[in-house]
């Protein structure tokens, strides 16, 4: 019989011995302090003198003579107990383990070595706990273990519970800049009959009592852009997306983003609104407009530069698009190992050629700019430059952080486009945009001059808390059987 199972067999008996006697799960603890406010009062030139009754989870027990030290851990702080007292010692003795969550009341005080601990007067078991749990010395090393089992990798890792508080408070941040700019946040569809706003494959889905087809929202694009028809001139969705595509370090199938509309605006406002935006959050989140990511230094201080796609391919590239011939540009694609899903067009194959060459060296924030009119149906053409459309995306550290267009508001140009679209899911491509004709049908109301744009959250709290892989900054990301 292997420890671990030795060790679990004894607490499920203590647990079936406590369960008799209804001690192994409290109802409640009423709390004088948490740990963190306890912790609070060891900064204090002199400790209060009074009772202090709070309650965590027993990460580490150690015993010297007749004392009991027992690491207690909070949400975001850990203190010492120490059990000295002879009917507080025989009552855990036996009875308590590493994991256990106990309530203790004592009195504050410092230990010889100067450390700020409780001296336990009073101690109750409040939840039992069953399975064994690492020690907090060596903490949770196996990685698949970390995703898979989220509730444990918290319990040892007090700096991924920081990770997911900043996550939270970059939301926070990001609703109040938006609100304070008199954008109102609101709610479409998650569940779809017709999904859009992106090139992606979806989810599948099925409605029983209507007996139809549905899917899981990739994007909520078409339906900000109704209710910017129907008369909102600032609007955003804190959006969770469902893209059945491929998983790794930048993608998971569930993700969130924020996408806001805002009226008698182009590409041009978002490219601002963008940097204003992400420099408010840095400095709220982080206190600084500097951050460190993967060894390098990231500054998110307005204005960040901006290339166009052509411009990017020829500086990291080494060569200028407009003066290749069709043969040439695949030529090019077959050198980068660049493919298209659906037969040859040139800015598709641009594109494929800008993600190849130059994305990677996209290290500080750079908005590229004025991209060919193949890669959207969603943008208003360039206003200069033919066959280009009026969209950008940001990229930093490599990474793609938002996409952000000049909106389309011609109903008739739309549904040709759709309809393109549609050619090229008959050649293949199952990431082409469907045609909604509903949106069309509201296009045809009169839409404003708009300005879209898109940040992935994810990416964002990816960079600001320095992980590599988007599965850190996701409490539950998908993981294989």
């Amino acid at each position: 019989m292997s420890p671990v199972s030795s060790e679990r067999e004894v607490r499920e008996e203590l647990l079936h011995q406590l369960r008799e006697q209804e001690e192994a799960f409290a109802y409640n603890f009423e709390r004088s302090h948490r740990i963190e406010d306890a912790v609070e009062y060891g900064n204090d030139e002199e400790l209060p003198d009074r009772e202090f009754r709070i309650a965590g989870r027993v990460m580490e027990i150690r015993e010297f003579g007749n004392l009991t030290f027992l690491d207690l851990r909070g949400e975001r702080e850990d203190i010492q107990a120490v059990v000295r007292q002879e009917a507080v010692l025989e009552s855990i003795e036996e009875r308590l383990h590493r994991g256990d969550i106990i309530g203790v009341t004592g009195t504050l005080t410092y230990t010889d070595r100067g450390e700020l601990s409780l001296d336990v007067s009073e101690l109750e078991v409040l939840t039992k706990g069953v399975r064994t749990i690492p020690s907090d010395y060596y903490g949770l090393e196996d990685e698949e273990t970390r995703y898979r089992d989220r509730p444990l990798h918290l319990t040892v890792d007090m700096d991924a519970r920081e990770t997911f508080r900043t996550r939270s408070r970059v939301i926070r941040e990001m609703r109040r800049f938006l609100e304070e700019r008199d954008f109102i946040e609101v709610e479409t569809p998650v569940v779809q009959p017709v999904y859009g706003g992106a090139n992606a494959r979806p989810f599948e889905t099925y409605v029983n009592d209507r007996d139809m087809d549905a899917y899981l929202r990739i994007s909520p694009e078409l339906y900000l852009k109704r209710l910017v028809i129907g008369g909102f001139e600032r609007i955003f969705e804190v959006a969770r997306n469902f893209r059945n595509e491929s998983i790794d370090t930048t993608h998971n199938p569930e993700f969130t983003m924020m996408e806001l509309y805002q009226a008698y605006a182009d590409y041009e406002d978002m490219m601002e609104l963008t940097e204003e935006m992400v420099e408010h959050i840095a400095v709220q989140v982080t206190g600084s407009t500097e951050v460190e990511y993967g060894g390098q230094i990231i500054d998110f201080s307005a204005p960040w530069r901006r290339l166009t796609m052509r411009e990017a391919i020829r500086e990291y590239g080494g060569f200028d698009v407009e003066e290749l011939s069709d043969q040439e540009i695949q030529q090019r694609m077959e050198e980068h190992g660049a493919e298209l899903d659906s037969d040859y067009e040139r800015g598709l194959a641009v594109a494929e050629l800008f993600e190849e060459v130059a994305e990677e060296h996209l290290v500080q924030p750079t908005h590229i700019v004025d991209h060919p009119q193949e890669t959207t149906p969603l943008c208003m053409g360039h206003r200069e430059e033919e066959g280009l459309i009026e969209r950008f995306e940001s990229f930093v550290a490599g990474m793609e952080l938002t996409n952000a267009y000049t909106e389309l508001r011609d109903p008739v140009q739309q549904r040709e486009l759709f309809e393109e679209e549609q050619r090229r899911q008959q050649e293949g491509d199952d990431e082409v945009h469907p045609i909604d004709m509903d949106f069309v049908n509201a296009l045809g109301l009169g839409m404003p001059p708009t300005g879209g744009l898109g940040i992935g959250i994810d990416r964002l709290v990816m960079l600001l808390t320095n992980q590599q892989s988007i599965r850190d900054v996701i409490l539950f990301p998908m993981m294989k059987e």
